[in-house]
């Protein structure tokens, strides 16, 4: 084995053993985090562009999907946002709207090119709304600066020794602010399956046009 190929190991080896202590610390927030059948707490974030999102709003007009992403510097998110894009439009045609929520980054980075233009990434600052979910867990310190090498700059709290850090999560909530499906994994380098998700939409959508047919008999 090659110098380059033991380096190699050795950082594979030691960002496996990261994640695990991360999961590890997450666990606690993964069980109190909101799950289906809940009420999804309302809000108002803004988007790179400062224009306000209201998550009522969006309700009136059909289902929303809320994916919660760790933010650009974390590549398992960037992942994550390129694989829901390819199932957005489908998301879309089922008359439902998405957005993407991270912390607010600082400097604020551009929404990643795989998030899809009609897609709107929210800026969750000091991860009120992600907390407000049960979405955030305080990170091990001897983690911190290895996330700080990874551009990570933590929501201020106002609580000293606290170190936040999101947990990454799909919420399907319907027009009545109810979840009907919640994905939250302590493994951030897992996503929610698109198929499962689209099958929620879809009796979803079947749900709501069921007594619009019945009206019309």
């Amino acid at each position: 084995m090659s110098v380059a190929q033991i380096q190699e190991s050795t950082s594979s080896n030691q960002a496996d053993a990261d994640a695990e202590l991360a999961v590890a610390a997450s666990m606690g927030a993964a069980s109190r985090a909101l799950r289906a059948g809940a009420r999804a707490p309302a809000f108002t974030l803004a988007d790179a562009s400062g224009r306000k999102v209201v998550l009522e709003e969006l309700l009136h007009a059909g289902p929303v999907v809320l994916h919660f992403v760790r933010g650009p510097w974390c590549s398992f998110g960037e992942e994550s946002l390129a694989e829901f894009a390819t199932v957005y439009q489908k998301v879309v045609e089922l008359g439902a709207s998405a957005v993407a929520i991270a912390p607010f980054a600082s400097p604020f980075k551009a929404p990643s090119a795989s998030v899809p233009m009609s897609m709107r990434e929210l800026q969750d600052i000091d991860m009120k709304v992600g907390r407000a979910y049960g979405l955030a867990f305080d990170l091990p310190a001897g983690l911190r600066p290895r996330y700080e090498a990874l551009g990570y700059v933590p929501p201020p709290t106002g609580r000293a020794g606290t170190w936040l850090v999101p947990l990454p999560a799909t919420y399907l909530v319907d027009r009545d602010g109810i979840i009907a499906l919640a994905f939250i994994d302590v493994d951030y380098r897992r996503h929610v399956e698109p198929g499962s998700l689209l099958t929620a939409l879809r009796a979803l959508h079947a749900r709501h046009e069921s007594p619009r047919r019945a009206a019309r008999l």
